[in-house]
């Protein structure tokens, strides 16, 4: 429980055990480089430990390459050029260049770090000194991702988190435009703006612990442990998704229509109070999509019913204006690709509802490629094309 709501502190205690665990390794090593250098080792380690084993065994690797690669170079510098200021000058300065090689990722500070280390703590044996730091961090990053793969980490908790606040914002939007549909008198431009919640940022949290836990999959021993959250965690972020587009779009047209800037708004008080008790029914069953991503009977057919009372209220209606009637139609519309977002996960669809595209619908079987080299690997793709379906 700990670990699953706060992950820094699981992660600072595999760093240390990793860390502590590399220094005494180095310690038994019987070689003089490893005697007289040994914190390299438990250096590697905190370079090495990250929340993911993909991750611990792609920084080490990076960090060993930096390693060298700034060790070689101050080498090559050093035999040319020998001591002195000009040495240094040339080191920092193509130590900064290489390190702009994308190989070298996050970890490319340590070419221009290994190559000062070179020249001022190796001076005196610079080949001993580069063997025993760039074998010494690769030891100690191979101990932490020994140390993570065998205490893997899936940020299950931290994906409910996102999950419920993107619900909890996307409910509160559609809640607040029901309360300003139900007013007698509508909200001004500056009322509906102080309505407008930011989804974006919360939606953005979601995708990134998407990609967060799909990372956390791979080379992890517990991930069919987790199959079950995993699954529903995919299925409940795509319908989020699904719903967050949708609901910004109904937002941005309500707001524009229902603004009695020009003197009048685009849906009567006949239209608005069933709109806004769809937005209602619609706000109450996404507080429950982190849990239950597949709605449950009561919930559908009560949704169902309060549109079928909109539709029915929209055909009867007799409108004065074309945009009138274009924005109904639009509003309907937009609402029942919102009751599309919450069945997309099912094969017998509401009748009432329209489905996002199929592109924007989950991957029927995501856990099961969880479990090879690339888990959920098309879950992002989900997320972000389901914006624009």
């Amino acid at each position: 429980m700990l670990f699953g709501r706060w992950p820094r502190f699981g992660l600072a205690v595999r760093t240390a055990a990793a860390a502590t665990l590399a220094w005494q390794i180095a310690l038994w090593l019987p070689f003089a480089p490893a005697e007289e250098y040994p914190y390299y080792a438990p250096l590697g380690a905190v370079v090495g430990s990250y929340t993911t084993v993909r991750a611990s065994w792609r920084n080490s690797l990076a960090a060993v390459a930096a390693i060298v690669a700034g060790a070689l170079l101050a080498l090559g510098v050093s035999s040319w050029l020998g001591q002195g200021l000009p040495q240094i000058a040339l080191v920092v300065g193509a130590g900064t260049l290489l390190a702009g090689l994308r190989v070298f990722g996050e970890q490319r500070s340590w070419v221009v770090t290994a190559a000062l280390f070179v020249l001022v703590i190796g001076a005196p044996d610079p080949v001993e000194y580069v063997v025993a730091y760039s074998g010494l961090a690769l030891l100690g990053g191979l101990v932490a991702v020994t140390v993570n793969a065998v205490f893997p980490e899936v940020p299950l908790a931290t994906s409910d988190r996102a999950l419920r606040d993107l619900s909890t914002a996307v409910a509160d939007q559609l809640d607040d435009l029901a309360e300003g549909l139900r007013r007698d008198d509508p909200p001004t431009g500056d009322e509906w703006s102080q309505r407008l919640r930011a989804i974006e940022p919360v939606r953005e949290s979601v995708r990134v612990t998407s990609r967060q836990t799909e990372e956390s999959l791979a080379g992890n021993v517990r991930a069919r442990w987790n199959t079950e959250k995993v699954q529903r965690q995919h299925l409940a972020g795509v319908v989020l998704d699904n719903l967050a587009t949708r609901v910004e779009e109904l937002t941005e047209l309500l707001v524009e229509v229902q603004s009695p800037g020009d003197g009048s708004v685009a849906l009567d008080r006949v239209l608005r109070l069933p709109t806004a008790d769809v937005l209602a029914a619609l706000a109450a069953a996404v507080r429950h999509v982190p849990e239950h991503p597949r709605l449950d009977a009561a919930t559908t057919d009560g949704l169902r019913e309060h549109l079928q009372r909109l539709s029915a209220a929209v055909m009867s209606a007799e409108f004065t204006l074309d945009r009138d009637r274009q924005t109904a139609g639009a509003v309907t519309t937009l609402l029942r690709r919102c009751l599309g977002a919450l069945h997309v996960s099912t094969d017998d669809p509401d009748p009432e509802a329209v489905l996002p595209t199929p592109w924007a619908r989950p991957d029927p079987e995501p856990v099961v490629r969880a479990a090879r080299p690339r888990p959920l690997a098309r879950v992002r793709g989900t997320l972000r094309r389901g914006r624009r379906s």
